[in-house]
């Protein structure tokens, strides 16, 4: 199945038919790739995206052949050839062999599944999965982790996978960050172990700014059910509590968590408001 989503996407800046879309030039070597959510035409916190890409290029040496305003541009042109002004776009950035000068860079739209009112009142159910990434503050396609996630996520009717490692430690979601909430403080692992998300990099900030006490602490699977609510952050899905996770419930209607959500929402607001 292709993950290519509308009819058009771009390859190294050409106009291609999603019909012919090829896996090849995404999966043929190493990838380094961003997800970015479009809303009205603007692409939320661009320039975050764009230095977390700079970044992870640098771990591996990488170099990208495009500067931050041509890669604007192919977003632009990306939603303009599709006739629509929201959703979310993948950027691969693929080196076969490792050879910079074969980069292969494609633009295209991804199927979203944004939750719903209900999810976002109600939360939603989460499983542990042992398991951890490679190079964790890089975001680089590992195609067997992500494949045995998502049929995990199928069987179990599960929203999120929390990701567990060696010694125990849940770290962040299979396509998210996580924290946890006990009392009137926020607990999340250290920057370094996880990647460093975009919407977390906001939530951080709202806590800062609201006086709300964080901790960069990691939380051992065994001791989950010590917290009292556990939330998960993300391009797709924003700020959204968990019911559950594995048979371990939790608040879903958290004070603290409530009032997060409307900040990290008012950020959101905010941001397209300048950019329009």
């Amino acid at each position: 199945m292709s993950e290519c989503y509308h009819k058009y996407y771009l390859l190294n800046g050409t106009k291609k038919a999603c019909k012919d879309f090829s896996h090849a030039d995404l999966y043929s070597g190493e990838s380094a790739y961003e997800v970015l959510r479009i809303i009205t035409n603007i692409p939320l916190f661009f320039n975050d995206h764009m230095q977390r890409l700079a970044d992870t290029l640098s771990i591996n040496g990488w170099e990208i052949p495009y500067d931050d305003n041509e890669i604007r541009e192919q977003i632009l042109l990306l939603g303009k050839l599709n006739n629509t002004e929201s959703g979310n776009v993948k950027l691969v950035l693929c080196f076969p062999g490792k050879k910079k000068a074969l980069a292969v860079f494609t633009v295209f739209f991804i199927e979203h599944h944004y939750p719903t009112d209900e999810q976002y009142s109600n939360g939603v159910p989460a499983l542990l999965y042992f398991a951890e990434r490679d190079f964790p503050s890089a975001k680089i396609i590992n195609m067997k982790l992500r494949s045995t996630i998502f049929k995990k996520l199928i069987e179990t009717g599960a929203y999120e996978a929390l990701l567990v490692d060696k010694k125990g430690y849940v770290t962040e979601g299979s396509r998210s960050n996580v924290f946890f909430v006990k009392g009137n403080s926020i607990y999340t692992a250290p920057d370094g172990t996880v990647l460093p998300g975009i919407a977390r990099k906001y939530i951080i900030e709202a806590c800062l700014d609201n006086s709300i006490e964080l901790s960069y602490s990691r939380v051992h699977f065994r001791e989950i059910d010590e917290y009292d609510a556990v939330f998960i952050s993300g391009t797709s899905p924003g700020l959204l509590s968990l019911s559950r996770i594995n048979d371990t419930s939790f608040q879903y209607s958290n004070k603290l968590v409530k009032t997060l959500m409307k900040v990290y929402n008012l950020k959101i607001e905010e941001y397209i408001q300048n950019k329009l």
